[in-house]
């Protein structure tokens, strides 16, 4: 009679013990989810153009980026032309998920030194001083940003969910300015 008792003792505790791993199992598979602020390039011309980003922490062709991630990316990239408004004709330059109250101009100063594109026959170089062959400057307060939230699911095992806050700064064709 004891036997019975121990077996039907060690079978509750044996289901108990499984509901509770299957409860722990479940809420450990919820999706992560992070915030971040991203600034882009996006091509609006009908033209190719080459980006040249001259970063603060440039090393060897490489940097950051983003703050303290240790992700490296090519400080040189092309982005074909534009058709419409899709995502694929952005590029991400820079982003961080520790300050997203900050402005996109004052992040791009905090990264980087200079960019320059080219695009036909010209150069248009945007530094935090001033700006050649375009009619605003994406290291001004008063230049123009889209602003756009996207959501990133970035994987189906690191179950991780970005809402990336995305400013873009787009490239137009009547915005340049050839002398």
């Amino acid at each position: 009679m004891k036997s019975t008792k121990t077996k039907m003792m060690n079978r509750f505790i044996i289901c108990i013990s499984g509901i509770f791993f299957l409860i722990i199992y479940c809420v450990s598979c919820e999706y992560r989810k992070s915030e971040r602020l991203e600034i882009l390039i996006q091509n609006g011309t009908d033209s190719h153009i080459h980006i040249t980003l001259y970063s603060k922490g440039d090393i060897g062709g490489l940097y950051p980026i983003c703050d303290g991630c240790g992700e490296h990316r090519n400080t040189q990239y092309s982005l074909n032309t534009n058709t419409n408004d899709s995502y694929q004709w952005s590029e991400v330059v820079y982003y961080t998920s520790s300050d997203l109250s900050i402005k996109p101009y004052t992040l791009a100063t905090k990264a980087f030194d200079s960019i320059y594109i080219s695009t036909d026959n010209v150069i248009l170089k945007f530094t935090p001083e001033n700006v050649t062959g375009y009619s605003e400057n994406l290291f001004e307060e008063n230049s123009i940003w889209n602003y756009k939230i996207r959501v990133h699911n970035l994987s189906d095992f690191s179950k991780s969910i970005v809402n990336a806050h995305c400013y873009t700064f787009l490239i137009l064709k009547d915005k340049i300015i050839i002398e």
